[in-house]
Parts: C-alpha cells; structure tokens; sequence
C-alpha cells in the first residue's frame, strides 16, 4: 500500500518548481508528539531571532507547550498523531485552508506517504525545503533537499544552515506561564522519579513487572522515589521533572523533557538509539537487579560535584 502511494503520488502530484520567494513566512511539519516539537526548538527559535513569523502544525498534546513559546507565531491544530492512513484526511482539510499562505513549509516526516505529499501540494507554499526520503526515494516537489542526520535535532539545524542561520545554542526550549505548579515545591531528599508508560505498549513496562522495579529502587533510602502520574497539564508535568534529581524511564517524552533541563536520566535500554541525551545519561534494562545501585552512583555524583 506504502508503494503504491508512493507511484501514485510520483506520477499525478508530483512535479518539480522553481519558485523565488520573498517572504518571511514559516510553517514547520510534524510538531504533533512531545518529542517532536522539542527536537525542533532551536529551528523554531533560530528563525524566529532572525526575522521569520514561525507557525507549527502541532497537536492537542503539543498545544500547551507550543502556546508557552515565545517564538511561535500560529499553531494549527491537525491531531495526524499516530501518523494512520486516515490522517490523509486531516492532512487534505490543513492543505485546503491554509493554502498559498506561506512563504516556506518545512518537511522533516521524510516518508514517502502519498498523505505528506499532498499535504505539500494543497499548501502550495512558495518554497519546500525537506530532508531526504525514507529507502533512498525523493519527491521532485521539494525545492531544497538537505542531508539527513543522526538525530531530528541536527535536522532542524541543517534546516538552519539552508537559511544561513546558525545554531542558536540550547538543547531544547521548554518555557512556562505565569503557572509552575511544583515551583515551590521543597525536598527534603533528592528526588527519583520514575516512569515505564510509553505512546505504545510495546515500548512501556508491564504492569506486573513494575512492582518489582520500584521495589528496587526502594532500596535507596536516602531518596524518594516518585512514580510519574497523570498531570494535569503537560507544563505542570514539565515543572516536576524540573525539580528531579534523576529521572529513569522508558524512551518517551519525559526523557526529553529531562533532556530539556539537563537531568541526570537512566533510560531502559531498546533496540533503537536513545536520544535525547543529558549531560548524564545511561542507557540500560530497568529490569536489571542493579538499578537501585546505577541510580545511588549517579546521585552521589551529582552530589559530590555540587558541594
């Protein structure tokens, strides 16, 4: 089905442009996920010091932290977040609104859907500038194609260079409201907190098996261990794990939020390269009997090296 779309698009949609652009309006793909959006802070950030209006396509789940962000000129709320067949939909009502309403769409997806390239076609933006193609393809109707990197950050900042803009520095952006709901918020031992909860069961801990872990890292005394729960707002999330000594966690969204303010992480140990990473970070089996050990070395550390 993937190919067929693929030799659809290629043959009806489509066609190569050569467009000059005098404009300084932005629209930035794929900010939908947590991750996502903060893997493409520093480009939102780095256009918006150098002049652009800078709009995203996020989601309900981005929404809170992009409204947050200061150099975020328009969200525009489509919800394509599980990336289904059906998003071609959502992606077609996007196109059709906001048609021939920017100066720049910036395509980091890199698939090769039929859905992204008609997404590209009814936005009818000035200029596309993407990054290479999934399984070696390409599409002729991207203007200005740059070199994949290792991790969707450095995307953003190949991104950058094509505007000859340079890395405005920072891993991510977080940036809160008037609201910090742990601002306040007063140890009296450093603070693990933990999460196995993952966007797919296939990445989270079973719910059996999380007993054990946190039975584990109760063997720190010293410490209180903290489950990460449902908050009310993804920035009342933010600001907990702000005040954590040491977050441990699967790959998911809270490991980059952790990211985001440099806290020390442990993160279970996949098939797939863990990013982002803090100026500390470990990557291995939460399921390991060592753990509580793992995490007492690196707050002793941390500890040692603030005193």
């Amino acid at each position: 089905m993937k190919k067929l779309g693929y030799i659809i698009g290629k043959l009806f949609l489509d066609k190569k442009r050569n467009l000059q652009v005098i404009g300084k309006k932005v629209l930035i793909n794929d900010c939908q996920k947590i991750g996502n959006y903060l893997f493409k802070t520093p480009l939102i950030k780095g256009l918006a010091l150098n002049g652009y209006e800078v709009s995203i396509l996020a989601s309900k789940i981005t929404k809170e932290l992009a409204l947050a962000n200061p150099y975020i000129k328009e969200i525009i709320i489509d919800n394509t977040y599980q990336k289904k067949s059906f998003d071609i939909f959502k992606n077609i009502k996007t196109g059709i609104k906001y048609r021939n309403k920017f100066d720049y769409y910036i395509e980091l997806v890199g698939s090769i859907y039929l859905r992204e390239l008609i997404l590209m076609k009814l936005l009818n933006a000035k200029k596309i500038i993407g990054i290479e193609r999934k399984y070696g393809k390409h599409f002729d109707i991207i203007d200005k194609i740059t070199k994949k990197q290792n991790h969707m950050r450095e995307n953003g900042i190949e991104i950058l260079k094509a505007f000859g803009i340079k890395d405005p520095g920072g891993t991510y952006d977080i940036h809160f409201d008037k609201k910090n709901k742990y601002d306040k918020l007063l140890k009296k031992k450093p603070l693990i907190l933990y999460n196995g909860t993952a966007s797919t069961i296939s990445r989270s801990i079973p719910m059996e098996k999380e007993n054990s872990i946190l039975n584990n890292l109760a063997n720190i005394k010293w410490a209180e261990v903290k489950k990460i729960e449902k908050e009310n707002s993804i920035l009342d999330l933010c600001s907990l794990i702000k005040k954590a000594d040491l977050v441990i966690s699967v790959d998911t969204g809270i490991t980059h939020i952790a990211s985001a303010f440099n806290i020390p992480t442990i993160v279970h140990k996949s098939n797939e390269n863990v990013y982002p990473k803090s100026s500390i970070s470990i990557e291995n089996s939460l399921y390991d009997d060592n753990l509580y050990k793992m995490a007492e070395d690196i707050l002793e550390y941390i500890y040692t090296m603030s005193a």
